[in-house]
């Protein structure tokens, strides 16, 4: 066999592997997990070699169709793995007790502040806790007894940047079935560059594996502004059934955040050496009047935001021509948002106010997990209010934390809680300070976009 010719030869190893696997199938029906598992690394080895012979040999792959009949086919063999009298049954009881545990949420919202009921009460949280951990032993056993392969994402945070994409990913990714890349706090970057070009095989291989009841996660602020005008059709062709998060907030707070995060995390870029060389207060004197000119020369001879694809090309422009506007354009959200919805309904597109994730974390945590389709396992009651700080942290809540005899301490309660970096929240807690004459002309500035925003979405938000 190591005779013959590279074609030939590549044939006859995945003729090879194939024989293998359909061979393992069929001893799988009373699944073993080291099997499985054992199964699972295979397969993903087997996929990102060719990911990467793909991207190496084009040409030769190009004029063979060996390989994708090879990897249609294994991809049929993983699909038989799965389907499985566990999974079936496991996802039927999520299924089955999503109603139930909707009514006991509500009854619960409903009792909790009532002192009347706070026995029953007690006594409905320890039951909806016991439910808690059994779904969740449920879904590791799963994990262990099935197979996982490297999937493209079943989830995409677009942005928006400094609007605490940050904390959204790492407090979904508390929830078992959701799992997000180690790379740059799950952050690909994929559709910004080249790498888009490779193809999903290439993307794909960013994730950890999943199976079948699990979501692969990634998000990028960048997406949403893009300069790429095609990035939106790009991505929703190689994930079409992606759902989308977006994270807005108020513009006039995130521009002041980015101006102090590129001077901190960036002093050598463009936009980070104007930060340095300039005041806030001088930043917006000397951009927001330019933002304003540019606006109105470019804005002059149309009726609505959404035909004035002129605009959206000028302010995605300007990120290579004016880097340091930036910081003003991207709050622009009514110009950004056109090219989204233009591939996006509301049933895959979930705009996520960043203020009010602030003020009610636990509850914006659970708005997605409903939105996403997935079992509620983390709570707003697992969010605790650092003694500190006055932000939310996670901390799991446990039948202990009912226990009436022993009272918790700051100090105890600090060890506990699981929050997010240190630099974060610099400019919502005080320890960065702007003007309130710099902030009320960018306020101004914002404020007939922020309407067209509110108006194009159908939602109100307080930035007004």
């Amino acid at each position: 066999m190591f005779l013959l010719g590279g074609k030939t030869k590549r044939r006859t190893i995945f003729l090879v592997i194939i024989l293998i696997m359909s061979i393992l199938v069929i001893l799988l029906k009373n699944e073993e997990t080291y099997v499985v598992e054992s199964m699972s690394k295979f397969a993903n080895s087997f996929v990102e070699n060719n990911a990467r012979y793909q991207h190496n040999e084009k040409q030769d792959i190009k004029n063979s169709s060996t390989y994708w009949k090879s990897q249609k086919i294994l991809m049929k063999l993983a699909e038989k793995l799965y389907s499985t009298a566990t999974s079936t049954a496991i996802q039927d009881k999520f299924e089955d007790n999503q109603s139930t545990t909707e009514t006991k949420n509500d009854a619960y919202a409903d009792n909790f502040n009532s002192q009347s009921l706070i026995e029953n009460t007690e006594a409905l949280i320890k039951t909806r806790l016991r439910e808690r951990e059994a779904k969740i032993e449920e879904i590791y056993h799963f994990r262990k007894t099935h197979l996982s392969l490297k999937h493209l994402p079943k989830v995409i945070g677009i942005g928006v940047k400094k609007c605490g994409t940050g904390g959204l990913i790492t407090f979904l990714a508390k929830h078992p079935l959701i799992r997000i890349p180690k790379i740059h706090s799950g952050e690909t970057f994929f559709f910004t560059g080249n790498e888009s070009k490779k193809g999903p095989y290439v993307y794909r291989s960013y994730f950890p594996p999943t199976n079948k009841m699990e979501l692969g996660m990634e998000k990028t602020p960048l997406y949403f502004n893009s300069p790429n005008i095609d990035l939106a059709s790009t991505m929703k062709k190689m994930v079409p059934k992606a759902k989308i998060l977006l994270m807005v907030c108020d513009p006039t707070m995130r521009s002041f955040s980015d101006y102090i995060h590129e001077g901190d995390q960036h002093p050598d870029s463009p936009i980070g050496i104007v930060t340095k060389q300039n005041t806030f207060e001088e930043f917006i004197d000397t951009y927001v009047p330019k933002m304003q000119l540019l606006l109105q020369q470019s804005h002059d001879n149309h009726t609505s935001y959404g035909d004035d694809y002129k605009t959206q090309i000028m302010l995605r422009g300007l990120r290579k021509t004016i880097p340091e506007a930036t910081l003003i354009t991207i709050g622009l959200f009514i110009y950004h948002i056109q090219t989204w919805k233009t591939f996006y309904d509301k049933s895959n597109f979930l705009i996520v106010d960043g203020e009010e994730f602030i003020k009610n974390t636990g509850a914006v945590i659970e708005q997605i997990q409903e939105f996403l389709g997935i079992p509620k396992l983390v709570w707003k009651e697992d969010f605790v209010k650092h003694p500190d700080t006055g932000f939310y942290c996670y901390r799991k809540l446990t039948e202990k934390h009912l226990n009436g005899s022993h009272v918790e301490t700051e100090d105890e309660l600090r060890t506990s809680l699981k929050c997010l970096q240190k630099n974060k929240g610099r400019t919502r807690n005080g320890a960065k300070h702007a003007s309130p004459e710099a902030l009320e002309k960018l306020s101004q500035f914002y404020e007939p976009y922020n309407k067209a925003f509110y108006q194009e979405t159908g939602k109100t938000y307080n930035w007004l």
